[in-house]
């Protein structure tokens, strides 16, 4: 029974402190653009956009991107501003390798803690944390609801309703 305890005040502890991590922390991400150089392919590009966690890309005009910045880790943007098939950036501090955060647009999408945290920066990551965090949970959970006498609780119920009833009959 202490087990099961553990694991529902374990998970339960996990899920708040994510969630209270996520509220506290999320802020816009950054737009940036990048123009890729001529000889970066389709396929290339796209690998690039992963490994410097690019979203939402949109063309602009030939093989200028504006993209929603996901990882604003220094070492990301001094790799992405310094990288041969970038042949320009947009929106970024090339000296202090930073983004300045006037440069969110109306696509608005969120960073938060986990975001800079490397482990957790891939939402199957996170994904898995969450979904282990709430099988503890429910796991703790069954096995306390299995632990409990239900058909005490029942009889002592029926026998409850069986009193009350004998009250209003005989007043």
């Amino acid at each position: 029974m202490l087990r099961a305890w553990l694991l529902v005040i374990a998970g339960l502890a996990g899920l708040i402190a994510l969630r209270a991590a996520y509220d506290l922390t999320w802020e816009p991400a950054p737009s940036v653009r990048v123009r890729w150089r001529e000889a970066t392919t389709d396929a290339r590009r796209a690998q690039l956009e992963r490994k410097y966690r690019l979203i939402d890309p949109r063309s602009h005009e030939g093989r200028s991107y504006s993209y929603m910045l996901m990882d604003t880790s220094r070492s990301n943007i001094e790799a992405l501003v310094k990288d041969p098939e970038a042949a320009d950036t947009n929106d970024i501090d090339r000296r202090r390798f930073e983004i300045p955060w006037t440069t969110a647009e109306s696509r608005i999408r969120y960073l938060w803690l986990a975001d800079r945290i490397p482990g957790l920066r891939q939402p199957p990551a996170r994904w898995t944390v969450i979904g282990i965090l709430a099988v503890m949970t429910a796991f703790g959970l069954v096995r306390l609801l299995a632990a409990v006498d239900w058909t005490g609780h029942a009889r002592r119920a029926v026998a409850w309703i069986r009193h009350v009833n004998w009250i209003l009959e005989h007043g």
